[in-house]
């Protein structure tokens, strides 16, 4: 149903209070707080026809009226102001982006720390995920006569290692020839295609002892099990009791679950659109049982490597805001992790 100026006026103040305020609007405050140039009757007129046409909720406990579902969505798609990030804001994302001397991981970690803190609700990120994924390189890296690094990594930059150690030794060379045989058999290969079978037989090639190819080989086969998974780690799980509508312990422990088991195929399948997500209400049922929002956007490193952020919070986030701290690191972690196909 269009709403003609006035309404969308009254609706924009009306979501822009509660997100500020976490309190129900009534017409006096609109009249008093917005120089919108028309009456209290007015006022209360329209507010009674956006609560009767679905845009307006009534708590019962008050005389003042809270956005809907479909309230937030014409506010998200028509009516919010753009957020324009701030100095302080930018620098501390990019200063998250330019540790690339960082294992692709732990650059995700502290990218999701700084947006929780900045936003200040629950950050969920993926691990990066891709239809081929294959092993990028191995290598054996001696530490002492009787110990040495193993360090594993794919081709979406996930980088794992492990420390093992040889009661007999091993020789530098040795280990040396390990690693390119290592890397001459499995790298480039689909993680897919490398079984447990292909792996086992590979064992019996290298004449050398068990105390060697076994924990190089189990280590390997584990690694790539981790590989071809999908995994979401959340940060500023606590942000959520910061908001008025989660101090009842209930609810916030209804919050901790949700996060604690969240559906990471839906979020999967969200990855492959390419706009940001808004997910307000009945867009996920689960969601408007808790009183929260979404914002999911993916992000593109390099070779068809793609994987997700989410920003979770209650229905009321300031959606502006994320919006804009998602657009910014959608396009600047894409550019600082080595896709070609931003600017």
């Amino acid at each position: 149903m269009e709403l003609n100026d006035r309404k969308r006026r009254i609706l924009r103040a009306i979501v822009d209070d509660y997100i500020r305020t976490a309190e129900p609007v009534g017409s006096s405050y609109i009249l008093n707080k917005h120089n919108l140039g028309i009456s209290s009757a007015t006022i209360r007129n329209e507010m009674a026809y956006l609560e009767e046409t679905g845009y307006l909720d009534k708590p019962h406990t008050s005389a003042g009226r809270v956005p809907s579902s479909l309230g937030y969505r014409v506010y998200v798609d028509e009516l919010m102001q753009r957020y324009t990030l701030t100095v302080r804001e930018i620098e501390e994302m990019r200063s998250s982006l330019k540790k690339s001397y960082l294992e692709l991981g732990n650059i995700l970690k502290d990218i999701s720390n700084t947006v929780a803190h900045l936003t200040n609700y629950t950050t969920l990120i993926s691990t990066p995920c891709v239809s081929s994924d294959k092993l990028k390189s191995i290598r054996l890296v001696p530490l002492d006569e009787k110990s040495f690094v193993m360090i594993v990594v794919n081709s979406g930059g996930i980088v794992k290692n492990t420390t093992i150690a040889v009661k007999k030794g091993i020789d530098e060379k040795v280990l040396e020839r390990l690693g390119n045989y290592l890397n001459l058999t499995f790298c480039d290969k689909e993680i897919s295609t490398i079984s447990d079978d292909f792996i086992l037989a590979q064992k019996s090639i290298m004449p050398l002892p068990d105390e060697i190819m076994n924990p190089v080989m189990g280590f390997l086969s584990e690694v790539l099990k981790t590989f071809s998974g999908f995994d979401i780690s959340a940060i500023g799980q606590a942000n959520i009791l910061n908001y008025p509508e989660f101090k009842d312990v209930n609810r916030s422990r209804e919050f901790f679950d949700f996060v604690g088991n969240i559906d990471k195929g839906f979020i999967k399948e969200k990855l492959n659109d390419d706009k940001i997500n808004i997910l307000i209400g009945d867009e996920n049922p689960r969601l408007k049982e808790l009183g929260l929002s979404m914002v999911i956007s993916n992000y593109k490193i390099k070779d068809g490597v793609i994987g997700g952020i989410a920003i979770l919070g209650p229905t009321r986030m300031d959606y502006s805001k994320v919006v804009a701290t998602l657009d910014y690191l959608k396009k600047n972690l894409n550019k600082y992790l080595g896709t070609t196909d931003n600017p």
